[in-house]
C-alpha cells in the first residue's frame, strides 16, 4: 500500500513493518526460471502483482581478466535482456494489480545518455516514438560492433554495463509509453555510489540511502504526483 505523506525523502521511513516477507528463487536471463517463477506469484499471491523492483544485475569489476569482446555479452544478456524478457513475463499479473501497479528498473549513472559520441544513434535510443523492437535492434548492432571492435568508431561509448544500463532507462521509457494505457507507472532509478560488494565498499553512501531512489518511485510516492518514464537519482527525478 502507498503511504500517503508527502515527504518523499523521508517516506521510506514510514513504511509499516507489519508484514511478512517472503522470497522465492529467480534466475534472471533463465526464461525456464522466469516461468516457473510467475507460477509461483500467479498461484501463492492473490494472481497479481502490484509492484515490481528490477533490482537484479551484473558487473565485471575493474580488475578483472576477462577480455572486452567476452564481457559483452553476458552483461547484456543479464542486464537488459534479463530485464526486459522478466518484465515482459510479469505485465499480465503486474496488469491485475492495483490500479496505480508500478515497475521501477535500477538502472545507473554509468547509463548516461552521454556516453554515446554518435549524434544520429544518441537521437534514435532517446527517440519518444522508440520502439522495444528497435531497441533490441540497437543493442545487437552494439554487440556486433564490439565484438568487431568498431564500437567507438562507430559512436558507442566503450562500456559494455554502461550500455547496459543506457538499454534499461530506454526501455523503461518504452514501457511506460506502451503501460500508460493500462494504468502502469514505470520508472528508473540510479541508488548512487553505495557502499556494497559491487563497488568493493568503495562507495560513501550507505545501501540503505541509495535504496530510497527505488522505493520513492515504488511505493512512497502518492500515485497523483508520481510520473511515469523518469529516471530518479538523489531521491529526485533527474536527467538522463
Amino acid at each position: 500500500n502507498n503511504n500517503n505523506n508527502n515527504n518523499n525523502s523521508n517516506n521510506s521511513n514510514n513504511i509499516s513493518m507489519n508484514c511478512k516477507v517472503s522470497y522465492e528463487p529467480l534466475t534472471l536471463g533463465d526464461k525456464t526460471s522466469h516461468d516457473i517463477f510467475y507460477n509461483i506469484i500467479n498461484e501463492k499471491y492473490y494472481g497479481k502483482l502490484d509492484v515490481l523492483v528490477n533490482n537484479a544485475a551484473m558487473a565485471y569489476k575493474g580488475n578483472d581478466p576477462t577480455p572486452f569482446k567476452k564481457q559483452c555479452k553476458p552483461t547484456l544478456d543479464i542486464n537488459f535482456f534479463g530485464t526486459l524478457y522478466f518484465t515482459d513475463r510479469m505485465l499480465p499479473l503486474i496488469r491485475k494489480g492495483t490500479p496505480d501497479a508500478r515497475i521501477v528498473n535500477v538502472a545507473s549513472m554509468a547509463g548516461r545518455l552521454d556516453q554515446i559520441t554518435s549524434k544520429e544513434l544518441k537521437e534514435r535510443l532517446s527517440h519518444v516514438h522508440l520502439t522495444k523492437d528497435e531497441l533490441i535492434q540497437l543493442v545487437d548492432t552494439f554487440t556486433n560492433d564490439v565484438l568487431t571492435g568498431t564500437h567507438q568508431q562507430n559512436g558507442w561509448g566503450n562500456s559494455n554495463y554502461g550500455m547496459s544500463k543506457l538499454a534499461v532507462i530506454a526501455m523503461t521509457k518504452v514501457w511506460a509509453r506502451m503501460e500508460v494505457k493500462n494504468g502502469i507507472k514505470v520508472n528508473c532509478c540510479c541508488p548512487g555510489y553505495c557502499d556494497t560488494d559491487m563497488t568493493s565498499h568503495k562507495g560513501p553512501r550507505s545501501p540503505s540511502d541509495g535504496a530510497k531512489n527505488a522505493v520513492i518511485p515504488a511505493a512512497t510516492m502518492d500515485e497523483s504526483e508520481l510520473p511515469t518514464g523518469q529516471y530518479f537519482a538523489n531521491n529526485v527525478v533527474s536527467e538522463w
